[in-house]
């Protein structure tokens, strides 16, 4: 047998098992504790085992804009190392370091063994789907204020929107493709299924994202919205109605009336106890641990002792030091890693932004929609980790960066199906 063919058969197989993993990963992305684990390591263990032979194809597929992505994840991942070094901090600390090393690899991997915007769309769509049927039926059977899977409502609600965003992104997409009718259904269906479990888990977080993901979205078709202005009243419908049916429930209604008078009660009377004052006191919290080295922080081990010594000294409430993080990504990042480790954490949002926004310009409509995915999901992520650190979790880590390196590689992959169908045949003498 021939060597191409040889290799034609096993990148064949290699690339179904990367559409088996990353389905499983899609389908149960916040329903089931195994998810989120088993697709990124399945694939990173295909990583392992294809590589070598591989080798060649990685090289020509790997062009300047993943080489691009590949530095944001490794960036993120070396300053890191390099400060928790600096600090001594246990081994333990490094593994959600190495999960972005990890990453980096399996995109090595998926560019020359990819999914295709379909695939992906689909895996998206039936995830959206299990997920708001699972919210239904949960709020069908529990009697409880906010709904949650294996692990804590603000995970499940982040990760039930950011399917939402995926599937809008898949149902512009849709419009245009044969059977669009059928495609435009499921992402629908999975589109109102993310919302509503994000409704039930009464997680605030991704609601005060939600005009900023309109804002997103805006921008990317701002030439459509302009050249087109009868679609203008449609906009306006939008922005105004949505928030106001997000206000008509009564869970989100009573979080936001919450939240607003815990504000006021932290700074008129003090009151520290509740969930807007810890968080306040949180961040108090991690900037006195960055004032003591605004350069690279005081390190995992650090920030617990300097939370021990403000509960002692009565500056912060006696809660604070039971939870793991600071519920704000970028004041986490500066009280662990100072001023390298908010640099690292920026840089591994905005180059991938950025690559997806100007994706977003492309001529083909699937890499468009692959780039609006991205846009919204690195979007919402910037958001929510205003008070939240998603990042602090091994759930969180595996959630951002596989889904990013994800969407990219399937872009890469419609990108090249495109240039080849494009590129003359040559015909032999």
């Amino acid at each position: 047998m021939a060597l191409p063919e040889v290799e034609s058969r096993s990148n064949r197989f290699l690339s179904w098992m990367a559409v088996f993993a990353i389905g499983s990963f899609f389908i149960g992305y916040v329903v089931t504790p195994w998810a989120y684990d088993f697709g990124p390591a399945f694939l990173l263990a295909l990583t392992f085992l294809s590589l070598g032979f591989q080798w060649g194809q990685v090289r020509d597929r790997l062009d300047g804009e993943s080489l691009r992505f590949l530095g944001a994840l490794g960036f993120y991942f070396v300053s890191q190392v390099l400060i928790l070094l600096f600090h001594g901090e246990d081994l333990s600390e490094f593994d959600l370091s190495f999960r972005y090393l990890a990453a980096g690899l399996v995109l090595l991997f998926l560019l020359v063994n990819p999914i295709s915007a379909a695939q992906l769309f689909l895996f998206v769509g039936i995830g959206g789907l299990v997920t708001g049927a699972y919210a239904l039926y949960s709020a069908s059977v529990q009697d409880t204020l906010r709904l949650q899977t294996f692990d804590n409502p603000i995970h499940f609600g982040n990760g039930a929107l950011a399917l939402s965003c995926l599937c809008l992104a898949g149902l512009i997409w849709g419009l245009r493709e044969r059977r669009g009718a059928l495609w435009v259904a499921l992402m629908a269906v999975g589109l109102a299924g993310g919302v509503v479990a994000s409704l039930l888990s009464g997680t605030r977080s991704g609601w005060v994202a939600f005009p900023v993901l309109v804002v997103l979205l805006f921008i990317v078709y701002r030439d459509r919205f302009s050249s087109r202005w009868r679609w203008l009243p449609w906009c306006v419908l939008v922005t105004v109605l949505l928030p106001a049916c997000f206000a008509q429930v009564d869970v989100v209604e009573m979080r936001m009336v919450t939240a607003g008078e815990q504000f006021t009660r932290y700074f008129e009377d003090g009151v520290s106890g509740t969930s807007v004052g810890l968080r306040l006191d949180m961040y108090k919290a991690g900037l006195t641990a960055f004032s003591e080295n605004p350069l690279v922080g005081i390190g995992p081990t650090g920030t617990e002792v300097t939370i021990d010594g403000l509960v002692q000294a009565g500056d912060i409430h006696p809660r604070v030091d039971r939870f793991r993080h600071l519920h704000n990504q970028y004041i986490d990042n500066m009280a662990r890693y100072g001023l390298f480790g908010l640099v690292g954490y920026l840089v591994l949002l905005l180059i991938p932004f950025t690559l997806f926004l100007a994706k977003t310009r492309s001529s083909l409509p699937s890499v468009r929609a692959l780039g609006l995915a991205g846009v919204l999901f690195v979007g919402l992520h910037g958001v929510v980790n205003l008070t939240q650190s998603m990042l602090e979790r091994n759930i969180g880590v595996m959630m951002f960066a596989f889904v990013v390196v994800f969407l990219w590689a399937a872009l890469k992959r419609e990108e090249r199906i495109a240039d080849e169908s494009d590129s003359p045949v040559t015909v032999a003498d």
